[in-house]
């Protein structure tokens, strides 16, 4: 095959780690036929790969699946590290082909084309092997060489909200990548509403089908799931198959944005996975995890699980897929959808908004992604509701940096430390805007929901992503405006002193290290510091 030329390569690996092609072999079950580019994959990340690569359980005869994974991927070099995790993970887009064929002994012809990638782009990854998948089978090898190679010229990733003009396969995709603890949303995005394209035109991170394709029986369950993921429960996800447990797996994760879900979560998860026995036992299921299984298997094996989520219309006949996902003929298992849960919801629902969903479904008026946008919008907005409280006593906590508070014997300010039974006094005192049910008012329990509520996620580890993530941030900008009032100082014919230059030293290097992780425009201030520190070393 083509090899690469090591820019080429490089640039290539900016998005993609490289593409896999699984074959069922009738001797030792699913096996990697070959890697390209090739790369340095485990024993373990390969039999992964290969056992996701193929669905878990028999629902279709013939056709094409679409569906993702997320491989634990700690010896990996390409692999991605998690907000909490130091162990890294892979994420796969899996194109899979099953039909019929007399010459091979089983009857069937299945193989997958896989494309790994450092990156969680959903929305993009999925179109591009929905795209390559048909094109590969038809042609062979040269198409995938093609790909590659039009995947090494596309520009660089940007997190800043560019449009990027990507070509793929004679198609120019319009893509915007995801911006830090901000929710894609078509409102905040820079394409055209009223001239839509959802295919050409993508947002990286959103599902093809996403929220509202997937949850459209049971609208009325999301905010009890809004709850579940809010506070780290582990969830289980059964769908028929799984393109609709992948894509619905991580349309949750996605319902709290921009709280970062810090836990594990698998959009589809087999038997044969190599984490299988730790989370599939007799024990309770840990925490800040979401499974989406399709083996009928689960049904008994995580009986005692606390919350179940049966998600995808129950089917009778054939069908086909979901436009410009390949087409598949799919005979489902019988199964009820909903939502078992041990946990009540105490959070509002907002009938206005399912009255309008379920009307719009019955015209069949707005399309599909418009409706999606509308649902997720909710939820961003719910979230960000949830967290006006912690906002407005996390900024009681930031110190105010003035001329008079900084002198060149002054160490950086510091941020107060978040104490729990100050939040909560602030909590009682102001409220807020987050809507609860009126039924919990009558209830004989002495228990304050909203105490309650805030209480459980004060516990949870995404309560510790959230506030890491927002100490960062905010002693960043403190240490950028400390910096800015110590360049207008005039210091004078004196050498500056050996705690002044460490103190520079450790926020330029801390800034560097910030920097190599996500390249910035550089502010006045920070050229300004640059020089500063220049003028010590003089």
């Amino acid at each position: 095959m083509l090899e690469l030329e090591p820019d080429d390569l490089a640039k290539f690996r900016k998005w993609v780690v490289g593409f896999c092609i699984v074959n069922f072999d009738l001797e030792i079950g699913q096996a990697l036929d070959y890697l390209y580019p090739p790369m340095d994959l485990t024993l373990t990340e390969q039999k992964n790969i290969c056992f996701s690569a193929f669905p878990d359980s028999n629902v279709f005869e013939v056709g094409d699946q679409v569906f993702n994974i997320r491989l634990r991927a700690s010896n990996s070099l390409f692999a991605a590290s998690g907000p909490t995790t130091s162990a890294g993970f892979l994420y796969g887009y899996v194109f899979f082909r099953q039909k019929k064929d007399a010459s091979i002994r089983r009857g069937y012809f299945q193989k997958s084309l896989v494309l790994l990638s450092q990156h969680p782009f959903v929305g993009l990854f999925s179109r591009v092997v929905a795209s390559l998948g048909p094109a590969f089978f038809d042609v062979g090898q040269p198409m995938l060489e093609a790909a590659v190679m039009n995947i090494a010229n596309w520009s660089l990733p940007q997190y800043d909200g560019t449009i990027l003009d990507l070509p793929f396969l004679g198609h120019l995709l319009q893509v915007q990548l995801p911006q830090a603890r901000k929710p894609q949303l078509l409102e905040t995005s820079s394409f055209d509403m009223n001239k839509m394209q959802p295919d050409l035109q993508i947002m990286a991170s959103v599902p093809v089908g996403g929220l509202y394709f997937h949850f459209k029986d049971i609208f009325k369950d999301l905010w009890l799931l809004w709850e579940l993921i809010l506070l780290g429960e582990p969830i289980i996800v059964i769908a028929p198959d799984p393109g609709i447990c992948s894509e619905a797996v991580v349309s949750l994760v996605d319902l709290i944005n921009p709280i970062p879900y810090c836990g594990d979560y698998r959009p589809y998860f087999t038997i044969q996975d190599a984490d299988f026995k730790n989370f599939v036992n007799k024990s309770q299921p840990p925490t800040n995890l979401i499974l989406g299984v399709t083996n009928p298997f689960f049904n008994t094996a995580i009986g005692h699980w606390p919350h179940i989520v049966r998600v995808g219309r129950q089917q009778l006949s054939h069908r086909t897929s979901k436009p410009n996902l390949g087409s598949k003929a799919n005979v489902l298992y019988d199964f009820v959808q909903g939502v078992t849960s041990k946990r009540k919801g105490v959070v509002q629902k907002d009938k206005d908004l399912l009255r309008m969903l379920t009307e719009a479904a019955v015209r069949g008026h707005p399309p599909d992604w418009l409706l999606n946008n509308i649902l997720r919008r909710h939820f961003a907005d719910l979230t960000e509701k949830f967290l006006v409280p912690l906002n407005r006593y996390f900024r009681t906590l930031i110190p105010t940096v003035t001329p008079v508070s900084v002198s060149e014997t002054s160490p950086p300010p510091q941020l107060r430390p978040f104490q729990t039974d100050q939040f909560l006094k602030s909590l009682k005192e102001h409220g807020t805007p987050l809507a609860f049910k009126t039924t919990f008012k009558t209830r004989t329990s002495t228990t304050d929901p909203i105490k309650e509520l805030y209480g459980q996620f004060l516990k949870c580890g995404h309560f510790a992503t959230w506030l890491q993530q927002s100490i960062s941030t905010t002693q960043q900008h403190l240490e950028q405006q400390y910096l800015d009032q110590l360049c207008h100082l005039r210091p004078g014919s004196k050498r500056p002193s050996e705690q002044l230059v460490k103190i520079i030293r450790d926020i330029l290097v801390k800034a560097k290290k910030r920097g190599g992780q996500k390249k910035k425009k550089r502010r006045g201030g920070e050229a300004c510091c640059l020089l500063f520190s220049c003028f010590f070393y003089w």
